[in-house]
């Protein structure tokens, strides 16, 4: 009787230190070589198929296999290793797995069991991996670890391509790092180049912030990213939103473009712009494309210009917006080319062309200062060293008030006390308790003391050191008399409302009426509401 298996101690077996060839037209391309085994064993009724035992290495291309033990086909050129299989390519690619099946014909190959993949960038485990050479893809669909020098990343799904380094993952992706973590559904990864390309909702976490955006990138070397598509970057005291959000985590430095939106939480402002530039470590701002800072404390407070600055000097706050400055705030409202402030001294400077509107009283000069109080959070007082000149418009004409210097007192954020003074003059439209034009009167002295109602109207007014003037009757006061040198009513220019700050602008800060800001996680709390009056307008 014939033994059905032919034992070939392998140092009697010379074929087996070369190459094994196909005898059937079904063995495509090069062929598995066989270059050691303890021992091979041949069944006689499957001619085709050889089994390897023992420190068993086997060659294709330039891949080399080793194993303990391992079952050839050479007819369909595949080969099955088992036990302590490793499988490197060149001198970069090492592969671990309890098994692998390799098929030579297609130059793919499946490891199952403990698999680890390294190359000198990093190291991947799963429990299944495919492996397409002639494509130069490694591939797993049932959860994966990849670490590297500093990062660890985790994902369902993920695919490596070879000869670019780089990673392709889906589901449930996060990237754990000393400084931050970073969950996404869908992120490529290029080891060499250490940058995250995410596509689809994405958050980066860290103990400065939080970012969310569905789509971007982060180069873990440098720690720059940029973020789209519903970006928002959220910290203790500030959440920002915009089209588009460049990070320099190193050099604490964000800009933000399109649509942007700021909001400080702690000092109760609330920022819109087209584009932003933010120094965190310098506690400095700088806004672009028609921006507007709201202040909504008590008296909601709203300053626009074309470009709005904030610094911090040691423990000074220094704020500069130019040209084409306007603000608001209920019953004040005023215009300048320029404007300057500084926590220092709580004071707020208009320069070029300033005019401010008390409810119905237009107030001009060379420069005007407005104070606010000592928090920095109400007006104080009103300060216009030079060139003051007060207009309130009334049914028959002007009121009208000149004088070199003007002193104004804040009550409950209302004008109530004004004294200029320097060679005034004053044209007054005198009427009775029925509302009556009772007389013009046209004066100057010295001095001049006002009293203000809470609408901005004169309830009493002083004439002091030596007033001379006089009253003309309703309708004999010739024309020419009628204003004052340096006439200049800017009625047309008041802002009645917060909306009124947007005309003649393009603002490039409110949101597409077709895609809201998303807000994931129930982040109702950080919601940015915008003023009622901005509401529905563009």
């Amino acid at each position: 009787m014939l033994r059905k298996f032919f034992i070939y101690p392998l140092i009697f077996v010379g074929f087996l230190s070369g190459s094994v060839r196909a005898q059937s037209g079904q063995n495509t391309g090069d062929p598995i070589e066989v270059l050691h085994a303890d021992r091979m064993i041949l069944k006689k009724e499957y001619p085709d198929l050889k089994l390897l035992e023992g420190h068993v290495q086997l060659r294709h291309k330039d891949a080399l296999l080793t194993c303990d033990k391992a079952l050839l086909d050479t007819k369909h050129n595949f080969a099955e290793a088992i036990g302590n299989v490793v499988l490197n390519q060149g001198d970069t690619l090492r592969l671990y797995a309890g098994i692998l099946r390799y098929d030579g014909s297609r130059d793919f190959s499946m490891a199952i069991d403990r698999v680890r993949l390294y190359d000198p960038t990093m190291q991947l485990e799963t429990d299944t991996l495919y492996y397409d050479k002639r494509r130069g893809t490694a591939f797993y669909r049932s959860g994966g670890v990849i670490r590297d020098s500093v990062n660890v990343l985790r994902s369902r799904v993920g695919k490596y391509f070879v000869r670019e380094k780089r990673y392709e993952f889906i589901n449930r992706v996060k990237i754990t790092n000393p400084d931050y973590t970073i969950l996404s559904d869908h992120l490529d990864y290029n080891t060499h180049r250490r940058t995250a390309r995410f596509f689809g909702p994405t958050k980066i976490l860290s103990n400065r912030n939080m970012v969310y955006a569905e789509r971007g990138q982060y180069n873990m070397r440098d720690s720059t990213a940029w973020f789209t598509r519903n970006a928002f970057v959220r910290d203790s005291k500030t959440w920002t939103a915009a089209d588009s959000i460049y990070s320099d985590r190193q050099r604490q430095f964000y800009s933000a473009t399109g649509h942007v939106r700021i909001k400080d939480s702690l000092n109760k402002v609330l920022i819109l712009a087209g584009y932003a530039e933010l120094w965190q470590g310098k506690d400095s701002v700088m806004l672009d494309r028609d921006p507007v800072v709201i202040n909504y404390e008590k008296d909601t407070f709203y300053l626009a210009a074309k470009h709005i600055m904030t610094a911090r000097h040691d423990s000074i706050r220094l704020l500069w917006a130019y040209p084409s400055v306007a603000f608001y705030q209920k019953g004040f409202s005023g215009r300048a080319d320029s404007l300057f402030q500084s926590s220092a001294t709580h004071r707020i400077e208009l320069y070029r062309n300033p005019v401010l509107w008390n409810n119905d009283s237009q107030i001009t000069g060379d420069t005007i200062f407005v104070r606010n109080d000592a928090k920095g959070r109400h007006i104080d007082s009103l300060i216009i060293p030079s060139g003051v000149f007060i207009i309130q418009k009334e049914p028959a004409g002007y009121n009208q008030i000149k004088g070199k210097k003007l002193k104004g007192k804040f009550r409950n954020g209302r004008l109530r006390h004004i004294d200029i003074t320097g060679n005034t003059e004053t044209i007054y439209y005198l009427r009775d308790d029925q509302n009556r034009l009772n007389g013009i009167d046209r004066s100057v002295c010295s001095e001049i003391n006002m009293e203000l109602d809470t609408t901005g109207q004169a309830e009493r007014i002083y004439l002091r050191d030596k007033p001379q003037g006089t009253t003309y009757p309703p309708g004999k006061i010739p024309e020419h008399l009628k204003k004052l040198s340096g006439f200049y009513w800017r009625g047309g220019e008041r802002i009645r409302s917060a909306a009124d700050l947007l005309k003649g602008r393009k603002p490039d800060f409110l949101p597409p009426k077709q895609k809201p800001i998303a807000e994931p996680e129930n982040n109702r709390k950080n919601k940015i509401r915008l003023p009622a009056s901005f509401r529905g307008k563009f």
